[in-house]
């Protein structure tokens, strides 16, 4: 048996050889440090190692399938190691006319927006994780990327809602509880390159959650803008989002649950929640050195319209990135949130301090 077996793999080596298969990936691990309500927790990270296989046919007249399979792993940990194809992983076809992918695929803000936040970490205190939240891989997805065209291009995808059961674990003082099932999700990109300046435009739509009939469920809709200028070793972009629908499309969601701000503003309606922030990111390279620093300021979030005083945030991160070779980076950085008063008062605590070192290796 283990011959017959044996003798299977080393025959279906020359197929697999011919298939044209990539294997790439990067090793990515750190000590974060972070300060929260005088409480100081300093731990091993892995900030988004994986491993991924990818290759392409060609099947002649300009047409060719595509396939990548991506995997997590975390080497702070091995048993918290990703499942297969828990990251980008897809199949489809390529031309002249455009690009079509069925899979676990980014989203438009996951795969173009993400260049004001060039920072690794695990801790949101140390990037930009909650400006960027949402710009993630979209499951049971499908999407259609255009040709580029006179620095034009644009990509359309749409997410299946497979779970369509309701929660009835549901809570009614937190809508929150909900989140678990299944939404229907639309993304539209839009992207333009003149020269060294560039500007990107995603919207999102996430139809409401199949929810008990005294959920408070509210479609989810979010816009994002960033532009931004790139040449000569300068890098900076800018960036705008609005989030309008439940609870857990806002900033404040990343912070405390919906019942602990409804105390500390002394209102405890449920309605049509909305956030808006803006972001500021520059680097600069020298030699194998390349320092960045960002800003970001989430205002009042608004319920129904009204605001909810002193629920917004700041926040600014400051690193430098070493590199010491193509493959190769060191990077460190130091991060600080700030909380208005009462998403503070929610929160327990007015500032979060945090202090990350990394090393990067890509194969």
């Amino acid at each position: 048996m283990k011959k017959t077996l044996i003798a299977a793999l080393i025959a279906g080596i020359p197929a697999v050889a011919a298939a044209d298969v990539t294997i790439y990936g990067a090793i990515k691990g750190g000590v974060e440090s972070i300060d929260t309500a005088g409480q100081r927790a300093t731990n091993i990270e892995d900030v988004g190692s994986r491993i991924g296989f990818k290759g392409a046919e060609d099947l002649g007249n300009g047409l060719k399938a595509i396939w990548q399979v991506e995997t997590g792993v975390a080497i702070d940990n091995s048993a918290n190691s990703g499942n297969w194809a828990s990251r980008q992983s897809f199949v489809g076809v390529t031309s002249d006319f455009g690009t079509l992918r069925l899979g676990n695929i980014s989203n438009f803000g996951d795969s173009d927006l993400g260049n004001v936040d060039p920072y690794e970490y695990n801790s949101d205190a140390l990037g930009l994780g909650i400006y960027t939240r949402g710009n993630t891989r979209v499951k049971n997805a499908v999407r259609y990327d255009s040709p580029e065209y006179a620095g034009f291009k644009a990509a359309f995808l749409y997410g299946t809602e497979e779970d369509k059961s309701i929660n009835t674990n549901f809570n009614p003082v937190d809508p929150t509880t909900i989140k678990n099932k299944d939404r229907e999700t639309y993304n539209l990109g839009l992207g333009y390159n003149y020269g060294p300046m560039f500007a990107k435009y995603a919207y999102t739509y996430r139809t409401k959650y199949n929810a008990p009939v005294d959920a408070p469920a509210e479609k989810g809709t979010q816009h994002q803008l960033e532009v931004g200028y790139e040449a000569n070793n300068l890098f900076v972009a800018a960036g705008y989002r609005l989030s309008k629908g439940d609870y857990d499309q806002t900033f404040a969601n990343s912070f405390v649950d919906l019942s602990d701000l409804n105390a500390a503003t002394l209102n405890t309606k449920l309605g049509k929640f909305e956030s808006s922030e803006y972001a500021l990111t520059a680097t600069y390279s020298i030699g194998n050195f390349m320092p960045k620093v960002s800003f970001v300021q989430g205002t009042d979030v608004k319920v129904d319209g009204s605001k909810l005083s002193d629920s917004g945030y700041q926040q600014f991160v400051v690193g430098t990135d070493y590199a010491l070779s193509k493959r190769t980076v060191l990077s460190a950085q130091y991060g600080h949130i700030k909380l208005d008063d009462n998403l503070a008062k929610a929160f327990g605590d007015d500032k979060i301090d945090a202090f990350g070192a990394y090393v990067v290796h890509k194969f």
